[in-house]
């Protein structure tokens, strides 16, 4: 079975700890844009805060070619660790940052890490407020190292309004596996790669990679806050990505950006019960 159409997204963000070294993602992000360009592909790119203080002429160049600019939030910090005030003035700041250097509106934020879950639904209010228009933030069930138990596979309408496009899912036993982007697209077995893209029924299909992801010239070392092991499975098998995404390119899905309203209109609205267990969670259809 084919994929249905793909939607190009990019988390664009540094891994840190340079050792006196320039930035790497610069080179990195370009080495996308001209992948793209080739075959012909405009997407979504997600840039962190940091990102827009610091090469504010990358971000300038991704919206010249094309691309969608959406926030990966202010300094990457999964939403779990985040509190009210910090994340609202963050997010608020990062939003008018791009949109600055861009010209355009902002409308989407992706969580670090998928780090939308039930802990951290607050969040949905405050992205509302700040003018969002969609997230794309939720890993449907159960998954590492977050999840939303519950939560559609399917476009879904928060609320409050806010849409969001979750991200396609194949199963491992009990697991949400997101495997059409970062580790798992570059880890997964061929034939397992396979058996998730056959079952991937009608979800809305994206891909999503990092800048490091194709880095294959960068030094080993322990990333920041992780073990030797992630840090190990971080640096290896980076010859993969594109030319899975290669293969994905013979099916592109325009940008985020252009697909809003024909999404929205299929949603349904997610409505979590307080008298429910937790996880537990029902879709209705809008009115």
């Amino acid at each position: 079975m084919r994929l249905p159409p793909v939607t190009f997204t990019v988390d664009v963000e540094d891994l840190g700890d340079r050792a006196g070294a320039g930035p790497r993602y610069p080179a990195m992000t370009r080495k996308l844009l001209e992948f793209l360009e080739q075959h012909g592909i405009v997407g979504t790119f997600f840039v962190e805060g940091g990102i827009a203080l610091e090469t504010p002429g990358l971000v300038r160049e991704i919206a010249r070619r094309g691309h969608e600019v959406a926030s990966h939030s202010f300094r990457h910090l999964d939403l779990v660790d985040e509190n009210a005030a910090g994340f609202t003035a963050g997010i608020v700041a990062a939003k008018a940052r791009l949109e600055d250097l861009t010209g355009t509106a902002v409308l989407g934020f992706r969580a670090p890490r998928f780090s939308l879950t039930p802990a951290t639904r607050w969040t949905v209010e405050v992205l509302g407020q700040a003018g969002f228009t969609y997230s794309s933030s939720v890993l449907p069930g159960w998954g590492v190292p977050f999840g939303y138990p519950g939560a559609p596979c399917r476009p879904f309408l928060w609320p409050n309004g806010l849409l969001e496009i979750p991200c396609p899912i194949g199963r491992i036993g009990p697991l949400s596996v997101a495997f059409l982007g970062g580790m798992n697209l570059r880890y997964l077995p061929p034939w397992r790669y396979r058996w998730m893209t056959e079952a991937v029924g009608g979800q809305t299909c994206w891909t999503y990679c990092h800048p490091y992801d194709i880095d294959l010239e960068e030094p080993f070392r322990i990333v920041r806050g992780t073990g030797l092991l992630f840090s190990v499975m971080l640096w290896c098998n980076r010859r993969t990505t594109l030319r899975r995404w290669g293969e994905l390119a013979a099916n592109p899905a325009p940008r985020f950006a252009d697909r809003l309203d024909a999404l929205r209109r299929h949603a349904q609205l997610f409505v979590e019960s307080a008298a429910e267990p937790s996880g537990a969670a029902r879709a209705l259809a809008v009115r």
